[in-house]
């Protein structure tokens, strides 16, 4: 009998275990990125992660419209704004983490072509429980200011779709 108990345990932890998360308890919205210039090489990502599960964290990002796609978060610190890039992001179940100018983005290094307005293209994204969900993002123009998260961009259309499960 004690064979049959230590026997279950590690199957008891592997069904327990949050790598086998939901990704459907995942969903992401308002997916957008700015248009760029002729020649430019880098771009950003903006959107909303609502978890209703476990909380979880985003981890990676990928996407085929450049070489690279990797998480930052700007801030200000002593009255100096700083842009660097971060190893996770936090999601709280309940709690959306939000993408937006001034805080966590998505950049985009080494554009393979000019985003344009409306065009759309996907994106991966990697959490640590859920793991990936792709995401349709939807480019938008240049606008003006640098600081567009209080501009009434429009209803996003966004589709959330779980990969690799």
């Amino acid at each position: 009998m004690k064979r049959l108990v230590l026997a279950a345990i590690p199957l008891l932890a592997v069904l327990g275990s949050p790598a086998f998360a939901d990704p459907t308890d995942i969903a992401v919205s308002d997916a957008w990125s700015r248009a760029t210039p002729p020649g430019a090489k880098t771009g950003v990502i903006y959107l909303t992660v609502t978890d209703t599960g476990a909380a979880d964290s985003l981890t990676a990002v990928a996407t085929p419209v450049a070489e690279m796609a990797m998480l930052h978060e700007s801030k200000t610190v002593n009255g100096v704004s700083q842009m660097r890039p971060v190893e996770a992001a936090p999601i709280s179940a309940g709690a959306p983490l939000k993408l937006a100018p001034g805080g966590y983005h998505i950049m985009l290094e080494g554009l393979k072509q000019p985003l344009k307005a409306g065009d759309s293209f996907p994106v991966t994204l990697t959490f640590a429980q859920a793991g990936a969900v792709t995401a349709t993002v939807e480019v938008r123009s240049l606008g003006g200011g640098h600081d567009m998260g209080n501009m009434d961009m429009g209803p996003a259309k966004t589709v959330t779709t779980p990969t690799g499960h």
